[in-house]
């Protein structure tokens, strides 16, 4: 089997539209149709996916070990990863938009149902059943993480120097850029001082905004496993084994 980026993408669109039929649809037509075997194979199809997921990172270190650490933002249905300023290249995209940030916090979702302030069941289906674009939301934090976000749960992970390298490398590579180089704003973000910016890459069940964060941490050595974080909750069992609880809501 074939695992570059475009054989993920393959095998998680073709095995994310069956998983949204049988557990979405079929239930409604005929309840007998969620059967266990089915479910198997629409979990066996999603690990089949995952097992194309990137390349695993650094291992994780200890707090007292590491290099610095990131904060994992719970937001209900989405999930961001706030990081420090200093912990930021003066370069890093997006960053010259938000000079007073002392952390950005960056999320990933589709296109259209991301920024939408009135959601529909039309965007959410959408969203699930057929690969669409996607965007990235950046927001400036300032002072700290869990005084900006005090009705969120907030984990902190430690980072080694490497793995703080890999997710600036993994989240930089996720920008669409202008012919000037230059990060592309579409909208503005949902707090505070925030924007979308057009990035790459497709959005599609089960390859959600949480699995993309499951890859991002992933490629920073922290042991997640992107085929059970397609939810935040699953994201989130996973991220506490790693790291601190700092606030739980």
């Amino acid at each position: 089997m074939r695992c570059d980026a475009q054989a993920r993408q393959l095998w998680g669109q073709r095995f994310g539209i069956l998983g949204v039929f049988i557990l979405v649809f079929a239930p409604l037509r005929r309840p007998a149709m969620l059967s266990i075997p089915l479910r198997r194979l629409v979990l066996a199809g999603v690990l089949l996916a995952a097992g194309c997921a990137l390349p695993a990172g650094p291992n994780a270190p200890s707090m007292h070990e590491a290099a610095t650490s990131i904060h994992l933002v719970n937001h209900g249905w989405h999930t961001g990863i706030a990081i420090a300023r200093a912990d930021l290249p003066d370069d890093f995209p997006a960053l010259a938009d938000f000079p007073r940030a002392d952390h950005l916090e960056f999320g990933w979702g589709d296109a259209e149902y991301y920024p939408a302030a009135d959601l529909t069941l039309r965007q959410g289906t959408r969203a699930l059943i057929r690969p669409t674009p996607s965007v990235l939301h950046v927001a400036a934090i300032e002072g700290e993480v869990a005084a900006a976000f005090a009705s969120s749960t907030i984990i902190r992970l430690p980072l080694s120097a490497e793995g703080r390298k890999r997710l600036l490398d993994f989240i930089r590579a996720e920008f669409q850029r202008d012919a000037g180089g230059r990060p592309i704003a579409v909208a503005p973000g949902l707090y505070g001082a925030s924007r979308f910016y057009r990035a790459n890459g497709e959005f599609y069940f089960p390859r959600t905004c949480n699995w993309w964060t499951a890859e991002a941490l992933a490629a920073a050595g922290v042991p997640i496993e992107p085929a059970r974080a397609v939810t935040a909750r699953g994201l989130l069992v996973q991220a506490a084994r790693h790291g601190e609880v700092v606030q739980r809501r």
